[in-house]
């Protein structure tokens, strides 16, 4: 039996549909020429891949593929949403953080896995500008994670040395990696990243006033949470 689907439901489905985007992808791990492999992430070694939008969106998840050196245990990995750094042709991630999150890798042994990580909501990825995911961790090479890389593919990335310094790795092997985001940039009023500006946003604005470095409430970015970041709230307001 076939079921007529409203008009205002299909009309919402398709504008929702519409807006989801894919800002950047890889292959998945599984059927190249070189099999399963990809660096390890651990005390000794911190992985970043890098991606550049080609047009505005705000960020809604990152997934990656990751196995496990140890078949026992789960290591931490904190993975990083950052900012470029560039020093003349050379390119490494800096140590400028737009969101973090921390997981523990769920493969045992080499069966890679997808981790997917959830935005907590308005973080802008604006078009033609560099972005970097990296991976870090305090286990032991021995029982650390390993990022795979794709089954086909280039991308540019980067890894650490001994002390810690970035160094590129150029345009090797494609680190597993998708990002995907909605179309256009936040609203700098929707604190919250939820789609409207309403009370929610207001107590954020409230609650941090005054001297703010770098908080979301302060939506001008002047340091300062006060009357202007006010203005702009309720100008914006729309629920």
């Amino acid at each position: 039996m076939r079921h007529k689907i409203p008009a205002a439901i299909l009309a919402f489905a398709i504008a929702g549909s519409a807006l989801a985007a894919v800002v950047h992808t890889t292959a998945g791990p599984f059927g190249g020429f070189f099999g399963l492999w990809g660096p390890d992430v651990s005390s000794q070694q911190s992985v970043g891949a890098r991606f550049i939008p080609s047009g505005d969106f705000t960020l809604t998840s990152i997934k990656m593929w990751f196995m496990n050196n140890s078949s026992t245990t789960h290591p931490t990995v904190k993975i990083t949403l950052r900012t470029d750094q560039t020093a003349g042709t050379v390119s490494t991630p800096s140590s400028t953080v737009i969101e973090q999150w921390t997981i523990n890798i769920q493969a045992l042994g080499w069966n890679p896995i997808q981790e997917v990580l959830l935005s907590t909501g308005g973080v802008a990825l604006q078009s033609g500008v560099k972005y970097w995911v990296v991976a870090e961790s305090t286990a032991s090479s021995g029982s650390s994670s390993v990022w795979n890389y794709a089954s086909v593919g280039n991308t540019f990335s980067a890894t650490t040395l001994s002390s810690g310094a970035w160094q590129p790795g150029g345009s090797g092997a494609a680190l597993t990696l998708t990002v995907e985001g909605t179309v256009g940039l936040p609203n700098p009023a929707d604190i919250n990243g939820d789609g409207v500006v309403n009370g929610i946003d207001l107590s954020f604005v409230l609650s941090a006033w005054g001297a703010c470095a770098s908080c979301q409430a302060d939506i001008n970015r002047d340091g300062t949470v006060d009357g202007f970041d006010l203005a702009v709230l309720l100008s914006a307001w729309s629920a």
